[in-house]
């Protein structure tokens, strides 16, 4: 009874130590805070809303799956358990990788992560090389397209144009008359209209620049 620290008092001194080092905040980022950050950028960069809902899922299900919090937690091995739990296709596999990889690489250049070790992470799949239109195949479709009414003939330029210069149809859609360069015969697309926010020249024949004179014209009167 005369000692001044009993068995019990101890145990309450250890008990607290404990406590305060649990307590102790760690000095990194965390997770949404930075997820919070890299859209608000990309935001304003421009990018698709579209693009940063899908990282955003993605992402947030690769954190949730590893019950991280704090960016420095993300590893290696946390990135390859998450791929191993997916029950999907190896192409599903990819897509999620590459939108992991590019948050990452956001937080990389925010300085919140030192080193690039996902860039060696890979997935393997078959790709399946798609057989292009053959010039017989693009003639027999015009053919069956009525080109005395203004929709057949948009149409027709429509098929010609993708089928000579290859480009997509999202990015057909925003065409306009100045993107055309009837001197060089060529399409300058400029990064506002592709999925790359990079400029882009096509070149085009006289054939095709001349259905397109025909094409603003007819467009012009409707």
């Amino acid at each position: 009874m005369g000692r001044k620290h009993g068995i019990f008092s101890i145990q309450s001194e250890e008990v607290n130590i404990s406590t305060k080092k649990k307590a102790a905040k760690r000095s990194g980022i965390t997770i949404p805070h930075a997820l919070e950050t890299i859209y608000q950028q990309m935001r304003i960069a421009g990018n698709r809303i579209q693009t940063i809902e899908s990282y955003d899922y993605i992402f947030n299900q690769f954190v949730k799956f590893n019950k991280l919090e704090y960016v420095e937690d993300i590893t290696a091995d946390s990135i390859y358990e998450y791929l191993g739990s997916l029950e999907v296709a190896q192409q599903t596999k990819l897509i999620r990788l590459k939108s992991i990889k590019a948050v990452l690489s956001k937080f990389h250049n925010n300085g919140w992560m030192k080193q690039k070790f996902w860039s060696t992470i890979n997935i393997k799949i078959d790709k399946q090389v798609k057989k292009g239109a053959k010039a017989n195949d693009v003639e027999m479709l015009i053919e069956l397209i009525d080109q005395d009414t203004f929709i057949g003939f948009r149409d027709t330029v429509v098929i010609l144009t993708m089928y000579k210069t290859g480009i997509r149809i999202q990015t057909l859609g925003e065409l306009k008359e100045r993107h055309i360069d009837y001197g060089y015969l060529s399409l300058n697309l400029d990064g506002s209209i592709l999925k790359n926010h990079k400029f882009l020249k096509l070149p085009i024949d006289q054939e095709l620049a001349e259905l397109f004179k025909v094409l603003i014209k007819q467009n012009d009167k409707i």
